[in-house]
């Protein structure tokens, strides 16, 4: 059973730094109370943010993005697509009986989930293995709760443009080199796989366990933390993620998917790349 407390175990965190307040300290005051003090400190401190059952209101106007990415498809894919995804995943963890602080903590091992008794059942089943979710469940856990999270990274990895950095900076920028060559040499591999994924899906930059970093793309609403349905090589946290649904840039550039990519990588919210690598680099438990 997921306690209330699996809100703290997390994918994404916010980077913050540590000045003469303890770890103690800075909990029990909370982040209301976080000041420039602790992103002038020394050390790095991470504090979590995970994925809720509700969806996080976009921090900018619909039309921020444009000419990029056009008012009338964020309205609805945000205002519409993704509600109408958090109601069928509400709808489909209401009857299990989990108390869900963190929809990311469900996706590693959603074939081995094991439910908690249910008080309100009469009949209580005695002994033999416990239960787990029915082939049904896993099957609307894994498309709605992937999609659920899938969108709501893809909302933060968006700014518009030129409110951020215009490329990686720091220690992602340093992986990214490191791993392909150079940020231009990234760019093109990330555009050329989003652009070879045959149908709907997501275009990820991951973050595996090993340390290296890898793109990928998945079919549907599928993403690296399914450890149960993804090959190995590709699991891990993402740190960047792009929708291929048409749903997501039909309006404005029909089957051209390539003009999209294109356009995307404006509106890119980098600051939000480094939070996430400070995340998949970090010691903390998730």
């Amino acid at each position: 059973m997921l306690a209330k407390t699996d809100v703290n175990e997390v994918i994404l965190y916010f980077v913050m730094k540590k000045n003469a307040v303890t770890r103690r300290a800075f909990i029990s005051t909370g982040c209301a109370a976080v000041s420039g003090a602790f992103f002038a400190a020394e050390e790095e401190v991470v504090a979590p943010l995970g994925v809720p059952l509700w969806q996080e209101p976009l921090t900018f106007e619909f039309d921020a993005l444009e000419p990029y990415l056009d008012a009338a498809t964020l309205k609805l894919h945000h205002g519409r697509h993704h509600i109408e995804i958090l109601e069928k995943l509400k709808g489909t963890l209401q009857p299990m009986n989990l108390n869900v602080g963190n929809v990311s903590a469900l996706m590693p091992k959603i074939r081995s989930l094991v439910l908690p008794v249910n008080p309100r059942k009469t009949v209580v089943r005695m002994g033999g293995p416990p239960e787990t979710l029915s082939p049904e469940n896993q099957r609307d856990l894994r498309h709605y709760g992937g999609a659920h999270i899938n969108h709501t990274a893809f909302w933060r990895f968006l700014t518009p443009a030129g409110t951020g950095p215009a490329g990686p900076e720091g220690k992602v920028a340093a992986a990214i080199v490191r791993e392909f060559g150079g940020v231009n040499e990234f760019k093109t591999a990330f555009t050329e796989a989003a652009m070879k994924h045959f149908g709907s899906g997501w275009a990820f930059l991951v973050y595996r366990p090993d340390g290296r970093l890898v793109i990928t793309t998945m079919k549907n609403e599928d993403n690296p933390l399914m450890s149960d349905f993804v090959k190995p090589d590709v699991q891990g946290r993402f740190i960047l993620c792009l929708d291929l649904w048409e749903h997501s840039y039909y309006l404005k550039y029909r089957n051209e998917r390539r003009k999209y990519i294109e356009a995307w990588w404006n509106v890119v919210n980098w600051n939000f790349v480094s939070r996430s690598y400070a995340v998949a680099t970090s010691k903390v438990r998730v």
